[in-house]
């Protein structure tokens, strides 16, 4: 199993599956039914309208099927099925009821979406989309910070680790590294956001920790 880490502009966003399902309420209270694991100490509520923002704001196309287990969202009309998939979810729902095929809901577009065109269905997304079918910081994220006029990007340089102030008992900053030049530099911040993909994310917080 090959996991490649991604350190170009834009990063996982670029080669993700683009798969986007909600977790359940089941999901976050999984743990205290079966009593194993660390209780999560929010729900389904709290997160909800997050999940809105996040799936109106990069555009998730999706068919709503009532399901408790598979929450439905702010969805776009969904990709077609073709005829074998028309078929198969005919007979399973005949054959299995309460059971549902449907569409895989995906941050792939269905309608044009400021700026960004539809998904033209090439199957060959991972080459990247130049004209933002599917969601990408470069497609979506970037052109919105861009507009506010206080974004600042640098290329060829890598967080190496979060600081933390003991004081505040909060993220303060990252120390990060030029990958040219090898020079370091420190950053602070009100509020950092760690989106370095799975791996990655811990691994930084692998590098970041302390006494406390």
């Amino acid at each position: 199993f090959n996991w490649y880490r991604g350190y170009q502009l834009g990063g996982r966003s670029l080669t993700w599956g683009r798969q986007s399902l909600r977790r359940s309420e089941a999901d976050f209270e999984a743990n205290k039914k079966d009593g194993h694991g660390v209780d999560w100490p929010i729900r389904y509520v709290d997160v909800a309208p997050w999940y809105d923002y996040v799936e109106e704001f990069i555009g998730i196309s999706g068919q709503a099927e009532g399901m408790a287990s598979m929450p439905d969202g702010k969805f776009t009309p969904p990709m077609a099925l073709n005829c074998v998939e028309k078929h198969l979810k005919g007979v399973i729902e005949e054959k299995f009821p309460g059971r549902v095929l449907t569409n895989g809901r995906t941050a792939n577009l269905t309608v044009k979406k400021e700026g960004r065109g539809l998904c033209q269905s090439r199957s060959q997304c991972d080459r990247g989309c130049s004209w933002g079918g599917y969601f990408s910081t470069q497609s979506s994220t970037l052109p919105a910070a861009k507009k506010t006029g206080r974004l600042t990007v640098m290329t060829d340089t890598r967080v190496v680790n979060i600081n933390y102030d003991p004081a505040s008992k909060r993220a303060s900053g990252v120390n990060v590294i030029n990958e040219k030049t090898r020079d370091t530099k420190s950053y602070t911040a009100r509020t950092v956001f760690l989106c370095a993909s799975t791996f990655n994310s811990i691994q930084l917080l692998q590098q970041s920790s302390s006494e406390q």
